[in-house]
């Protein structure tokens, strides 16, 4: 246990922690989390953005997860953890890998040269892929098939890898890799929470498979939790169960367009292309496909979470309420001409009106 670890002379006041990519809303809460939590003496945060916290025991540190800086700053650290990463699909792929893989890299051998004991990192269950055939539920030994057309999965299935030898290299150090299902909350702002806020949601004809949530929380707590039990190895982290695909609509409530596998990737294809949508094609395998996980492991460690599935999707879809999404700005429904909002539609999803169907009320 770490815990046990720093009762000695290097750190007799308690466990000394380090975060990477601070100002993200997982890494608040997490740093809460840690300031109430009296077995930690430091927390150190590292980010390009002030995380706004203010704390005797909290120190903030504005620097660049790729920086070889980074090495000298972790000295005195017991545990990283690292969730610097861009998750947001950004049209610069080559900076967003560099961020993403090189910064992670960058963390990971800085962390292991100033002989940081402990590495938790959050990846993500969207490095098993969303595939027809995937197993329901995914378990940790499941073949990891990250769709490479999605940037952010394939960044997060570049990591894991890297980890993996990392480990070899670096036996001595515990490594946790969190793997989540989609994050969701009152608080999450991202290009998954952005699908609640669209006048309309292409479905893909044909498929409603299964979706999984865990809540901004219980993600919290899970990397507090591991700060202070070694998890050394790979754990899922999901509310337990899942939502069919046919409930998820219904609680999402807006109407939908029904088009083919192929047709809706061309849409989204082309949306990207011209800037008009967050996220590239690759998104709609992970809304065609299950990709629903098993959180048996880490229960059996002893955390599970404590949201449901329709708790955290609840609160998202609560917050988009009063939303409407065009491209990539948001409108308050109050504030929004409702002849503009039809041409701001009709010029984002011109494809779906093609189809000539109505919109059914999910």
């Amino acid at each position: 246990m770490i815990s046990e670890r720093n009762g000695g002379p290097g750190n007799p006041g308690g466990v000394t922690v380090a975060i990477t990519g601070t100002a993200g809303y997982v890494a608040g809460r997490l740093i809460r989390n840690l300031l109430a939590d009296d077995r930690v003496a430091r927390v150190l945060g590292f980010d390009l953005r002030d995380p706004q916290v203010g704390a005797a025991k909290f120190v903030f540190d504005a620097v660049d997860v790729r920086h070889p800086e980074l090495r000298r700053r972790l000295e005195g650290v017991d545990v990283l953890v690292h969730l610097a990463f861009i998750m947001d699909p950004i049209q610069d792929e080559t900076l967003m890998r560099d961020v993403n893989v090189n910064g992670s890299q960058n963390a990971f051998e800085a962390a292991a040269a100033a002989g940081v004991r402990k590495i938790v990192y959050t990846s993500s269950a969207a490095v098993y892929g969303a595939h027809p055939d995937n197993a329901v539920p995914l378990v940790e030994e499941s073949p990891l098939r990250a769709n490479l057309d999605f940037s952010y999965p394939a960044h997060k299935l570049e990591v894991e890898y890297m980890v993996q030898d990392f480990r070899d290299q670096h036996p001595e150090i515990v490594f946790t890799v969190f793997r989540p299902a989609t994050v969701f909350g009152a608080n999450v702002d991202n290009a998954w929470s952005h699908l609640m806020e669209m006048p309309f949601l292409p479905v893909a004809e044909g498929y409603q498979p299964p979706m999984q949530f865990v809540h901004e929380d219980d993600v919290a707590d899970a990397l507090a939790f591991a700060v202070h039990k070694d998890l050394d190895g790979d754990y899922n982290l999901a509310a337990d169960g899942w939502m069919e695909g046919d409930e998820v609509l219904a609680a999402v409530g807006r109407r939908r367009f029904h088009l083919s596998e192929p047709k809706l990737y061309r849409l989204a294809d082309r949306l990207w292309r011209l800037g008009l949508a967050e996220a590239p094609p690759g998104m709609v395998h992970y809304v065609t496909y299950p990709w629903v996980v098993s959180s048996a492991k880490l229960a059996g460690e002893g955390f599970s979470a404590t949201r449901s599935n329709s708790e955290a999707l609840g609160e998202t879809v609560e917050t988009a309420r009063g939303k409407v999404r065009i491209g990539r700005k948001r409108y308050e429904k109050a504030h929004l001409a409702r002849g503009a909002a039809g041409v701001g539609a009709a010029a984002a999803l011109g494809v779906l009106a093609a189809r000539k169907r109505s919109p059914e009320r999910a």
